[in-house]
């Protein structure tokens, strides 16, 4: 809206250098003429004053005045203005963009690895539960105990209240991507794209890889906007006390006479040029150039700020990328080693050789060490989604 708004803005500036025409049209019925008192001495009677009526009962008249800006100076400047607040507005609808994208991305990916929670869960949930009862059948034959059927138990239920509450947690993701994505509440939708495919290490080392070009970044394009648009606000003010040239053409016919279907025609045809010259506006076109001449300093000052924390940021988010991707693969180690040490318990506890509660710790071990692992995916995917943003480069 705010870009249309923008087009609009800069069509009604160039507009004002565009030829303009305007047309009337005048009637009037002279109920009484007016008199005038002519000398005497004009007719042959000196010493007196005599009435005299001038004109015509019916007059009408119309005319066409076209007029076209030849030079001004504030008006070229406005126009350039104009196409630079356009730029503005185009530029911020693509920031927007961008934080939309990243904010999708980030919720898309959180409600995936919510997803992947819950087939974690019901995997440990079914793998329980097949141990339970071979518990319990270990225990009708005096092999172990009820506190062991009791220990499974208690994880088990514990495990489907986690799994309730992240079903309330995928819910609310799913109507963030509503919210943002413009959609009803009603609207049902699936997430086709798998986890595995949003996490490309390739993809991570080439953004690690990459070298941060300034002039690509939004941010660092909207400041350099404000200062060309700074500077032209100087040039503004400058041209303020240039001349204005324009030239006016009128044709005009006026008509008059006693009878209306009568009335006697008469043209007129005028071309002019016309130039006005600012002399003296009290100091005030001294004094706005003056502050205009600050105003475009402090803006060169923004922007070579911005551009050093534009470094900084991108430097740091390197960081954090660098430090995600390497906890993102330790975490990928630690499932694995989690999941051979669960499995050796396992073994151990239906042979009989571990307890109960070591096989729930190591359960709860590998069920953490899952749940590490995710988040270091989704804390990944959120460090490469910034730098692609600071980059400009979103997918």
């Amino acid at each position: 809206m705010d870009t249309i708004i923008a087009k609009r803005s800069r069509w009604e500036t160039i507009s004002n250098y565009l030829p303009k025409a305007t047309g009337s049209v005048n009637w009037s019925d002279n109920l009484e003429l007016a008199t005038v008192l002519l000398p005497g001495v004009m007719l042959g009677r000196p010493g007196e004053y005599i009435p005299v009526q001038f004109g015509m009962e019916y007059q009408m008249s119309w005319a066409v005045q076209a007029q076209q800006v030849i030079f001004s100076a504030p008006l070229i400047v406005g126009i350039q203005l104009s196409n630079i607040s356009k730029d503005m507005m185009e530029k911020n609808y693509q920031k927007t963009e961008q934080d939309v994208i990243a904010s999708v991305n980030t919720v898309y990916a959180s409600a995936l690895i919510l997803s992947e929670n819950i087939n974690i869960i019901d995997s440990n949930i079914n793998n329980l539960a097949k141990v339970k009862e071979q518990t319990k059948a270990m225990y009708e034959v005096g092999v172990a105990q009820s506190t062991d059927v009791d220990q499974i138990e208690l994880t088990i239920l514990s495990l489907e209240n986690a799994k309730r509450n992240l079903q309330r947690n995928i819910d609310l993701s799913y109507s963030m991507l509503r919210f943002q994505l413009g959609l009803d509440t009603n609207v049902v939708f699936q997430l086709t794209t798998p986890l595995s495919e949003m996490i490309n290490e390739a993809e991570v080392q080439a953004l690690l890889n990459t070298s941060f070009d300034v002039y690509q970044n939004i941010d660092y394009q909207l400041i350099e906007k404000q200062k060309e648009i700074a500077f032209l606000n100087l040039k503004k003010e400058k041209a303020d006390a240039l001349p204005t040239i324009a030239a006016v053409y009128t044709y005009s016919k006026a008509g008059q006479g006693n009878d209306m279907n009568e009335l006697k025609w008469f043209p007129t045809s005028i071309f002019g040029l016309s130039l006005s010259i600012p002399i003296l506006a009290g100091g005030q076109n001294g004094a706005q150039i003056s502050k205009a001449k600050l105003q475009y300093q402090k803006a060169q000052v923004n922007l070579d700020m911005v551009t050093e924390q534009l470094k900084m940021q991108e430097n740091q988010q390197k960081y954090t990328l660098s430090n995600a991707y390497d906890n993102y693969i330790a975490q990928k180690k630690n499932i694995e080693l989690s999941k051979r040490i669960y499995d050796n318990i396992e073994n151990r506890y239906l042979q009989g050789v571990s307890s109960s509660l070591d096989l729930t710790q190591a359960n709860s071990n590998y069920l953490s060490a899952q749940n590490n692992y995710l988040a270091a995916i989704l804390e990944l995917l959120q460090a490469k989604y910034q730098l692609e943003k600071i980059y400009n480069n979103q997918k």
